[in-house]
């Protein structure tokens, strides 16, 4: 096989993986507790245009919750570190979504961070 054959090769492999991970979308989240059951909850939302679902979850959590522009679409709990449903998996609608972490007793920050494909 000529050089120029691989080199083309290789080309055509990065650019198909290059499309994958651009083809990522984050949706992350914060809370940190307030005064008197306060608290103060940061995301900046994502408009999705087509059906995606969740690749991966990190975060500083105990578990998480997702809302469209009508409220809760899903909460996910962690028990023994484990989502209870499923999060990775789990698939959303076109539509404008936020993301807000649940606080783990005891802690007064936590952060939430989603890849959706």
């Amino acid at each position: 096989m000529k050089k120029s054959n691989l080199i083309l090769i290789f080309l055509l492999i990065f650019f198909f993986n290059s499309i994958n991970v651009f083809g990522q979308i984050e949706l992350s989240g914060d809370q940190k507790r307030g005064e008197y059951n306060n608290a103060e909850l940061n995301c900046e939302p994502i408009v999705i245009t087509k059906t995606v679902e969740i690749i991966a979850v990190e975060g500083t959590n105990n578990g998480f919750w997702i809302e469209d522009k009508n409220g809760i679409v899903v909460s996910f709990f962690i028990e023994d570190r484990k989502f209870k449903p499923k999060a990775i998996g789990y698939t959303l609608e076109p539509g404008k979504y936020w993301a807000y972490p649940n606080l783990t007793e005891g802690k007064n920050e936590a952060t939430i961070k989603l890849k959706l494909q």
